[in-house]
């Protein structure tokens, strides 16, 4: 029998339809070393998915050719990361779902991949990093059925995401600190490029890593 990893009968989603007020202009304008912002969280991760689903509100986004990449717009309107949350998982047909912003370049595989393997194992809803108390409902896992609960929240006119972690239907798990660092040391993962400076900062980062890996390479 061949083995099936829980993230191959998962989709990825990413939200990329963000106004961006505090960077002055939509992410999906912003490049790093040349690549679009969008495309790192696809290239890190896709890979590892059945298929991409790229959640925008410009229609300026393009699913490049690539049959398994999927772009759609935002159902409802200017309702933040909860309508794009919902927008994306409406538009998948796996049970689970990996949700990742557009903004995030350096998200790391190994911890998405260990996402998974709890969701999976103790059958969550959700399952979201919960850093010192600072929750990350932007890396973290959704199922199929928090697709209802979100539509009744937007139709009441809620658009915090946190109301979904409080839901009584739903089973919501968490990740603390240390479990986030024994997949990823730095929590690299959870750095978004919300303004100018993050994304000078971003780049520095690229480079610091580039440089590392040039230098493991000489020792080598």
């Amino acid at each position: 029998m061949s083995h099936v990893s829980p993230e191959s009968l998962m989709n990825l989603v990413v939200l990329a339809g963000g106004r961006s007020r505090r960077m002055g202009l939509p992410k999906y304008c912003l490049s790093l070393a040349g690549v679009p912002l969008y495309e790192y969280p696809l290239r890190r991760l896709g890979t590892l998915y059945e298929h991409c689903i790229v959640v925008e509100n410009t229609g300026l986004i393009p699913a490049g050719g690539n049959p398994e990449r999927m772009v759609v717009g935002d159902v409802v309107a200017d309702a933040g990361p909860l309508g794009g949350i919902y927008s994306g998982l409406r538009a998948s047909d796996a049970p689970l779902n990996m949700v990742v912003g557009a903004d995030m370049p350096f998200v790391s595989p190994v911890l998405a991949q260990a996402m998974a393997r709890r969701a999976r194992a103790e059958e969550m809803d959700i399952l979201v990093p919960n850093i010192d108390g600072l929750l990350e409902p932007l890396f973290a896992v959704y199922s199929s059925r928090v697709v209802g609960v979100a539509a009744e929240l937007l139709a009441s006119g809620i658009h915090s995401v946190r109301e979904l972690f409080r839901h009584e239907s739903l089973h919501v798990g968490f990740m603390d600190r240390s479990c986030c660092e024994q997949y990823d040391k730095r929590l690299l993962s959870f750095f978004n490029v919300n303004t100018p400076d993050d994304l000078i900062m971003a780049r520095l980062m690229m480079r610091a890593g580039e440089k590392s890996i040039e230098e493991e390479r000489v020792c080598g």
